[in-house]
């Protein structure tokens, strides 16, 4: 039970980041508990869990399958096809945008995705060579891990502050952003920042490319989704603002379609609309 809650709280603590990390580390937390206990969590402690991230339908989308399937068959064997099911998408989604990166070029991503990495390390291992623009994406960095993650594995990147982004973006040839939902209605919700970013790169005429597996989809509107974006501690801004300062300490923000070239799935390489319209017909 301990280790349970700990999950619950690593998860709301932002100690376990990004959504698809989020969503294995929330299947194997119960796949854990159903070992030690013999049985799967209650209900409650499964609302528990799914509260901790209102803004990530794939690991809500990811517990409920597993939950319903491990009900009436091996947990071991639901958990197990879910992680290849993940690792088979991720290998799809890295190859399409890998073929979208062409040798010599420099391309920009913002906030940290795993998914983004994994298509910059998939174009590394055909022999590209290319560099990376990024920014650090206040309050609480991620950015850094992206930057970090790059240059384990040498591919030249160039971090900068999040105000520096447009000068950032310059000679980019494409922007590829990960994705924390995509919407019934072509939207994406995101870390914020990356409209600004979206809308930039669509002023500059440079391509716009999101990476994300679908078990992200929600049959959500974005009017809908509005409710579920998250508002962080202003503390993580400003620890002591004066009085009569406001903090705005927004976690997320939507993406307009007309900013997006392409949504990447494992399902392949779709506009926003369309693809939200394809997600929809497999009632995630």
């Amino acid at each position: 039970m301990n280790d349970f809650n700990k999950l619950i709280d690593d998860i709301k603590t932002l100690k376990i980041q990004g959504a698809e990390n989020v969503a294995r580390e929330a299947l194997n937390g119960i796949g854990r508990y159903e070992k030690e206990h013999g049985k799967l969590p209650s209900k409650l402690l499964v609302k528990k869990l799914l509260a901790t991230r209102s803004t990530e339908p794939m690991m809500r989308n990811a517990v409920r399958y597993f939950m319903e399937h491990a009900k009436h068959g091996d947990p071991g064997k639901v958990l197990s096809y879910l992680m290849h099911g993940f690792d088979e998408a991720d290998g799809k989604i890295a190859s399409y945008a890998a073929g979208l990166i062409t040798a010599g070029g420099t391309y920009f991503t913002h906030c940290h995705s795993s998914t983004v990495i994994e298509a910059f390390l998939w174009a590394r291992k055909d022999g590209k060579q290319f560099s990376v623009h990024n920014t650090e994406t206040r309050p609480l960095y991620q950015g850094r891990l992206t930057a970090e993650d790059l240059a384990a594995n040498n591919i030249p990147v160039v971090h900068g502050v999040d105000s520096a982004a447009r000068v950032l973006l310059k000679d980019c040839k494409a922007v590829f952003l990960g994705a924390d939902a995509l919407l019934s209605d072509g939207k994406v919700a995101n870390k914020i920042g990356s409209e600004m970013v979206a809308e930039l790169a669509f002023e500059r005429d440079i391509p716009v490319y999101i990476l994300a597996n679908s078990w992200k989809f929600t049959k959500a509107t974005s009017e809908e989704f509005q409710k579920r974006l998250e508002k962080r501690s202003a503390s993580e801004v400003w620890e002591r603002p004066p009085k009569g300062v406001e903090v705005m300490n927004n976690a997320f923000e939507f993406i307009d379609p007309r900013f997006i070239t392409a949504v990447i799935t494992e399902q392949g390489i779709r506009d926003s609309r369309t693809g939200a319209q394809e997600l929809a017909k497999r009632h995630l």
